[in-house]
């Protein structure tokens, strides 16, 4: 097992997977540009990969992207952003095997600090395929659907959510920042136990629950764009008509009973919403994460409790008694001697001299009593040293010389 270690939080954009989603022509592909192009400076630093069917970048310049359609695919991009290796292939371009089926690979080189899944609704049927022909190789029943697959009742879609997390959890534990694309729609929404009537709509994925889920557990926070639009009624009666006279399009970090929107940052680290306002939003955007993840860390009080001596068994004392003593004087200064044999409570009883503390130690020097010298010695080690011991410890320590 990895031995435990305390976690930080390091307020940098990149350590933040991040699960964006929105209506379609939202800005999400744009603002993940965007981000690389105000973080880096440099497009290559960036990878958004294109799954599926999904297209969006062809109005968008500065962007370095690559198109997945098969599993196959999706495994040669890992080993492309991780090991920094593509597979070898023929001239038909099958992979190209060693004598154990093993691929071969070619190196290449790259810069990629983040990645950007497009869509991970895309990514979905990808990873589907791979499940499918593993159940069937398994020995269970053909199948030609996910819904089929690992013996039904969503086994499948369950199977395929396990690998698309650890897919991504790889990835991640390289040191790359992950982001997953998404759609959204309004679902119903029923607490656990509770009755179909009190279901209630909120905005959120368009993904299956299995799938939803796990994509909730991959990502550190979920941001939610919505486009809220004021309407005009025109006219009257059946020729009323609704018109749109104008928009916003805003971002939530925080979730409300309509939008599904949330994360693991500290409360009221970042805003319930921020608004894209203006063409390039990737600097205010990193403004707003890397200040929330920086309100997000904790603070660990200073003070410490001392801890209480614990005095030594008596046969473990090794020191002599006079070397107590000596070091107890070497250790005080010269000119605080006076003071310190000064403190002492002046309320000492008659039978004491006022000059207590010295007497000990005069007493302890000439004392040639082994077992007396070694009941001093504990009294002392209860307080540290002769010098910390107070009155009625002293008393003690001169009634049994005495």
């Amino acid at each position: 097992m990895e031995l435990p270690v305390i976690n930080e939080i390091k307020p940098d954009i990149k350590n933040l997977s991040i699960y964006l989603r929105s209506i379609k022509k939202f800005g999400k592909t744009t603002l993940f540009r965007d981000v690389i192009i105000a973080k880096y400076g440099d497009p290559s630093c960036g990878l958004l990969v294109q799954c599926g069917f999904e297209k969006g970048t062809k109005m968008l310049d500065n962007i370095n992207t690559l198109r997945i359609t098969s599993y196959e695919d999706a495994i040669e991009l890992k080993e492309y952003l991780i090991n920094k290796r593509v597979f070898k292939r023929d001239k038909s371009g099958k992979i190209v095997r060693n004598e154990k089926r093993k691929p071969e690979y070619i190196p290449v080189k790259h810069n990629i600090q983040m990645v950007c899944f497009d869509t991970v609704d895309e990514i979905c049927p990808l990873f589907e395929e791979e499940t499918i022909r593993i159940s069937n190789k398994e020995g269970q029943k053909k199948c030609k659907t996910i819904n089929a697959a690992m013996g039904g009742y969503q086994a499948g879609q369950r199977y395929t959510a396990d690998m698309i997390k650890a897919y991504m959890g790889d990835i991640e534990d390289a040191g790359i920042g992950v982001w997953g694309i998404a759609h959204t729609k309004f679902k119903t929404i029923r607490e656990k136990g509770g009755l179909e009537e009190d279901g209630y709509q909120q905005l959120t994925s368009n993904l299956v629950s299995a799938y939803e889920s796990a994509f909730g557990d991959i990502f550190d926070v979920t941001f939610t764009g919505v486009i809220d639009r004021n309407v005009e009624v025109r006219g009257e009666g059946d020729k009323a008509k609704r018109y749109a006279t104008d928009e916003i399009r805003k971002l939530y970090f925080r979730g409300t009973t309509l939008i599904d929107a949330g994360g693991r940052f500290a409360s009221d680290a970042v805003p319930e919403y921020m608004v894209f306002d203006k063409g390039n939003m990737g600097e205010d955007f990193i403004e707003v994460v890397e200040d929330g993840m920086e309100k997000s860390k904790t603070v660990l009080s200073k003070k410490t409790k001392k801890p209480t001596p614990q005095p030594e068994p008596e046969d473990e004392i090794e020191e002599d008694i006079d070397d107590i003593i000596e070091d107890d004087i070497t250790e005080a200064d010269e000119d605080l001697m006076e003071d310190v044999i000064d403190d002492i409570d002046e309320d000492t009883s008659d039978n004491y001299p006022e000059d207590l503390r010295e007497h000990v130690k005069e007493l302890c020097k000439t004392c040639e009593d082994a077992e007396l010298k070694t009941k001093v010695k504990g009294i002392i080690k209860q307080y540290g040293k002769l010098s910390e011991v107070d009155d009625d410890g002293l008393k003690e320590m001169y009634d049994l010389l005495k």
